[in-house]
């Protein structure tokens, strides 16, 4: 890992994984957040599933050995198709929000959280493949060719996904959302266009044509991913009220029992 890239893995993950911990916490210590966000409690788990993968590929040097390569491959492709696995899962919520209000506001928060479910389960069956792959091919060629690894066709996944979401956030935008929904869609759309479909679609061009900018290619992602998904938890936080109102008095409160 160049010195650089240890900086940006490190700054990014440590900044995403205390801005998502006290989200997450705060979400869940308040009775009357926990009832409302809920279904936000689920990515900001997420996003610190991303943020230890991040901090663990600054220490990671795929150029020391073969199978430290292929681990730091394996963590990299991950990073990308969690995060999109994620916003399929929150198109399919903000879908039934504007196709079934109905049952979308009768619903049950098991019912909500049943594809977020699905998603975890399809990331697990995902990861546990890569890891599978990584264990039964080939690595001596990692350091000089990682472009070429087999693991890297996760990114192919990633977005295939990732172009279905932003197709579902088109259908979303042109049903003319109201204001409740239109700003986040309009957010994730814009973002996940800019900051994950443009970069994956370069990513995978570089990969299948063995050019070894791919994995640079491959952590800017990786950086960009980071940075949508701090996006949408900045935006989380200027357009809930509620939730800044709370997190002042539990700062505060944190505060005053340290001074204490």
């Amino acid at each position: 890992m160049l010195p650089f890239g240890f900086f940006v893995y490190l700054f990014l993950g440590l900044c995403q994984l205390f801005i998502s911990s006290f989200l997450l916490t705060t979400i869940l210590v308040k009775l009357r957040l926990r009832q409302k966000y809920s279904i936000f409690a689920v990515k900001f788990i997420v996003d610190i599933i991303v943020a230890i993968l991040l901090i663990s590929l600054s220490f990671l040097d795929r150029h020391s050995d073969e199978r430290t390569c292929n681990a730091t491959l394996v963590i990299s492709t991950s990073i990308p198709l969690l995060q999109v696995l994620l916003l399929l899962c929150e198109v399919i919520d903000w879908s039934l929000a504007a196709f079934s209000p109905v049952y979308f506001h009768h619903s049950s928060l098991f019912t909500r959280i049943l594809p977020f479910l699905a998603g975890a389960v399809c990331y697990a069956v995902i990861l546990v493949a890569l890891v599978v792959i990584d264990m039964t091919t080939d690595n001596t060629q990692c350091i000089d060719s990682p472009e070429a690894s087999a693991v890297t066709q996760a990114y192919d996944f990633s977005l295939a996904i990732t172009t279905v979401c932003v197709l579902g956030l088109a259908v979303l935008l042109h049903k003319n959302l109201n204001g409740a929904y239109f700003k986040p869609v309009m957010l994730h759309f814009i973002a996940t266009l800019f900051l994950e479909e443009f970069p994956l679609i370069t990513c995978i061009l570089l990969k299948y044509s063995n050019n070894n900018s791919a994995i640079i290619a491959a952590d800017v992602t990786n950086w960009l991913v980071c940075v949508h998904s701090s996006l949408h938890s900045a935006y989380f936080i200027y357009n809930h009220q509620d939730y800044r109102e709370s997190a002042v008095q539990l700062f505060s409160k944190l505060l005053h029992n340290r001074e204490r």
